[in-house]
């Protein structure tokens, strides 16, 4: 047996987890109409089979303002690869936003048999504050963790004994405004980092290029993904963090093992 998207059973695990990375919205959904739309600012020629109004009945992972979509009609404009659908049919339908209005219209990025999530479903419905595919956005997160992991220079488990501005000259309103910290070091996972003790520079600057670099507090352990200082600044520290994903907590270490 195939889905509509000529995805075997077999290759399934991997198709949902491309899936729920291209696609920030997923439901299982029964279609309510072919060739039409539940939205006016998203008309619909009545010949076009590829616009069609879905009955939304579980949400599988979603930002948070469309968790509670449950129950409503969206109009998805189906993808040109995927198989026609008729009134009635079920599937899980990975989705962007195309049109916001009174309902949604969504372009969808690909499909899956309602069969292929039900065990995710059945998962979600006994655990707490999960949505049916909250397990595999977990495991997405931490494969990409691990993939930028194989990217730093230095993983280390430390902690953060000391912070200091360095007070360098600044030309423009988006500079990093770098300071620098000194970890303690208590495992070495990567890199040639020899002695107990390491610096390391980091932008303080809240600019949108910066913000969400990690900001290390006095006293903070964590694991740590260090990229090698280059140019004037590596006189003043052998590490940097550049990356949002830069620090971690502490327990990651286990899934940087995992992934390799």
């Amino acid at each position: 047996m195939t889905d509509t998207t000529g995805t075997t059973p077999a290759a399934a695990p991997e198709r949902l987890t491309e899936l729920v990375r291209e696609a920030p919205l997923s439901f299982l959904g029964t279609v309510t109409r072919v060739g039409g739309t539940s939205l006016a600012a998203f008309p619909a020629d009545q010949r076009n089979e590829r616009t069609t109004v879905v009955r939304v009945d579980r949400v599988l992972h979603a930002p948070q303002a469309y968790r509670q979509l449950a129950g409503t009609e969206v109009t998805v404009q189906l993808a040109p690869d995927t198989a026609l659908l008729n009134v009635g049919d079920v599937a899980a339908f990975f989705t962007r936003g195309l049109v916001y209005g009174e309902t949604l219209g969504l372009a969808e990025v690909g499909r899956l048999p309602a069969e292929t999530v039900q065990p995710h479903v059945s998962l979600a419905a006994t655990t707490a504050d999960e949505m049916p595919f909250s397990s595999v956005q977990r495991d997405i997160r931490n494969q990409d963790i691990a993939a930028h992991a194989q990217e730093a220079d230095a993983v280390v488990v430390g902690s953060v004994v000391g912070l200091e501005d360095l007070g360098l000259p600044e030309f423009s309103e988006h500079a990093p405004h770098w300071w620098r910290a000194t970890l303690t070091v208590s495992h070495v996972e990567a890199g040639s980092i020899d002695a107990r003790r390491t610096t390391v520079l980091y932008p303080h600057s809240g600019d949108i290029r910066w913000r969400d670099v990690p900001k290390p507090k006095p006293g903070q352990l964590g694991l740590w993904l260090l990229h090698a200082t280059t140019g004037d600044l590596a006189s003043r520290a052998p590490y940097r963090l550049l990356h949002p994903d830069d620090y971690q907590p502490a327990q990651k270490l286990a899934v940087l093992r995992e992934g390799r």
